[in-house]
Order: structure tokens, then C-alpha cells, then sequence
């Protein structure tokens, strides 16, 4: 009888919406708005010449130096004058807490060096071609991900998952371990993780949310490099290649992460400030964006760990 009523009750709000002429329409036909450029969008961080322009003045350290000496200020080099540059001193004490996450021991005696060595000799180099497709599942998998999986599996740890400081620090330490290698992630060849960039795009050129903007609202011209909220966003192309990043003085209201942001957290940081949906880290729609900013900084190296805040104010006497 309940059933009957319930079916009742929907076949009485579709006669209402015909009757005032709306149609329900399959999630596939959903009209979406994208902020221009998503078809200039290549997986490789030369791609910034078709949108700020200002890869030439960025693209190596001998660039940086060379608009350094030239008087440009740190916006005009996509913020890579320190963001990626200059190594952090604090950042430096926000890994000690990772590496000894890396190698403590639980009632078995078992840590993540039981697998990967003391100082992580087996995963040096992972983070610089992550995301990866795990092999078991077939899902596209992060870094913070496969931090909770193994934690689960093999260390019986339900207290790492991807919203927690134990991971992010975690990531953190294993992101430094690929410091100084050339981000490789292939999104070319069909599979997975070509699908999972593929849709990362999208969702990052797609308007969302009460201010109805995109991710590339901010971080693509005319907007990049000029003033929002008290800012200047970066263009997207070459940014990963810094995350995990060192953070302070800011952090989410409600997280405790010391300080440092894996990527995800940095989107969920900007979804806030942008009025959209925060997704959840490690969900697949977050995973798809960091796929999408992993390859736009492919050919540019891992440079961990850095500072987002440059405190060093001898840029602002440069004309």
C-alpha cells in the first residue's frame, strides 16, 4: 500500500511538472557552462603558452634568475621564485613528522619502511608519476589514497585516511622523496588514466556553485596574475609540481594538517573560498582534478618542500 502511494505521489509530480512544461532530463543531457580554453588544455607545462604566456619567464631556474635580475615581481613568474625555487627551512620540520610516521612501528613491529626501507628507497620517484592505475582495482589511485590502503591492509591502521594530518604528512615525506625528478604521468595512451584527465578537465573549466565559477575562472586569463580576493592565482599549468606544500600561516578551519597541503586539500581550500561543493578527499571527482593538474605539469621537476607565502618582502622593493 505504501509503495502504491509513493508511486502515486511521482506519477502526480510528473503530471504537475508537464503541466507547467518541465521536462526530466537525463543526467547525459544536462546543460553544462565551461570557462573557455578547455579545448587549448594539453598534459604538459608548455601548455601555459596558450593561456598566461608566462611560461618562458618560469620554465627553468636559469629563466627564474634571468626575470629575477630583470626586476620582475614573483606573479609575473607564476609565484615559482619561491613557491618552487627556494627550498623552505620550516617545511624542512614539517617532514621530520612524515618520515617518522614512515617508520612507526605498530603492535606487530610493522611500519611502512618494513616495506619500502627505512628511508623509502623503493619510493623514490612515485610521486613524480602519480596518479597511477592500481593494478587491483583498476581505479586511479593517489598518493594520500594508497597511503590509507596499505595502512588498512597491511598495518591494520583505520586512523590514515585521506582527511587526516598522519596522511598528509605521510604524502608529504613521500612526495619529497621524488624532490628534484621530472613529473611524468601518462595521459596520452588510452585507459583510465586517460579517461580520469580527460574528465579532470571538465570539471575544472565547469562553472559550479553560488558564485557560479570555475577552478579555471581564476587560474586562466584574464584573471591569472591579477588581483582576486586580496590575490593573484596562478596560472594551473606547473603548479603540482610543489605539493605537498608547506602552508603556514593558513590552514581549513576544523583541520589540523601542520601546516601542509597535499593538492586535494588545496582544491578543497579553494572550492570554499569559491562557494562550490567541497568534495571529499580521495573521492573520484577529486581525484579525476588532480589527474588533470598532475599532467599539466608534466616535463616541470618536483620541488619539495616549499613555502605558499614568500617571507622574504625584498620583491616589494623592486619596481
Amino acid at each position: 500500500m505504501k509503495g502504491r502511494l509513493l508511486l502515486g505521489c511521482g506519477s502526480v509530480v510528473a503530471a504537475a511538472l508537464t503541466v507547467f512544461g518541465v521536462a526530466a532530463v537525463a543526467a547525459d543531457e544536462i546543460k553544462r557552462e565551461y570557462v573557455p580554453g578547455r579545448e587549448n588544455a594539453i598534459p604538459h607545462v608548455s601548455g601555459d603558452r596558450k593561456f598566461s604566456d608566462t611560461f618562458e619567464k618560469w620554465k627553468d631556474p636559469a629563466a627564474i634568475m634571468a626575470a629575477k635580475k630583470a626586476g620582475l615581481k614573483s606573479h609575473e613568474m607564476n609565484f615559482k621564485d619561491f613557491r618552487w625555487m627556494e627550498k623552505s627551512l620550516d617545511g624542512e620540520f614539517a617532514l621530520e613528522e612524515g618520515r617518522k610516521l614512515f617508520n612507526e612501528s605498530n603492535d606487530k613491529g610493522q611500519s611502512c619502511a618494513s616495506c619500502h626501507g627505512q628511508d623509502g628507497e623503493t619510493l623514490k620517484g612515485v610521486h613524480a608519476t602519480s596518479p597511477k592505475v592500481n593494478p587491483r582495482t583498476g581505479k586511479v589511485t593517489v598518493i594520500p589514497t594508497q597511503i590509507r590502503t596499505c595502512a588498512e591492509e597491511r598495518l591494520g591502521r583505520t586512523d590514515l585516511h585521506e582527511e587526516t594530518r598522519g596522511n598528509t604528512m605521510l604524502a608529504y615525506w613521500i612526495g619529497y622523496l621524488s624532490d628534484g625528478q621530472e613529473i611524468n604521468v601518462d595521459v596520452t595512451t588510452p585507459g583510465p588514466l586517460k579517461d580520469s584527465y580527460e574528465r579532470g578537465r571538465d570539471l575544472y573549466f565547469r562553472r559550479v556553485g553560488n558564485f557560479h565559477f570555475a577552478c579555471a575562472s581564476c587560474h586562466t586569463p584574464p584573471t591569472a596574475g591579477n588581483y582576486l580576493r586580496g590575490q593573484r592565482p596562478t596560472t594551473f599549468f606547473g603548479d603540482a609540481s610543489q605539493y605537498p606544500i608547506y602552508h603556514f600561516p593558513y590552514q581549513l578551519e576544523g583541520h589540523n594538517r601542520g601546516y601542509v597541503f597535499t593538492l586535494q586539500h588545496q582544491i578543497k581550500s579553494c572550492q570554499m573560498l569559491s562557494r562550490m561543493y567541497q568534495g571529499k578527499e580521495g573521492s573520484p571527482s577529486m581525484t579525476d582534478i588532480e589527474t588533470f593538474l598532475m599532467a599539466s605539469s608534466n616535463g616541470y621537476k618536483v620541488s619539495i618542500p616549499t613555502s605558499e607565502y614568500n617571507m622574504n618582502t625584498d620583491y616589494l622593493g623592486r619596481e
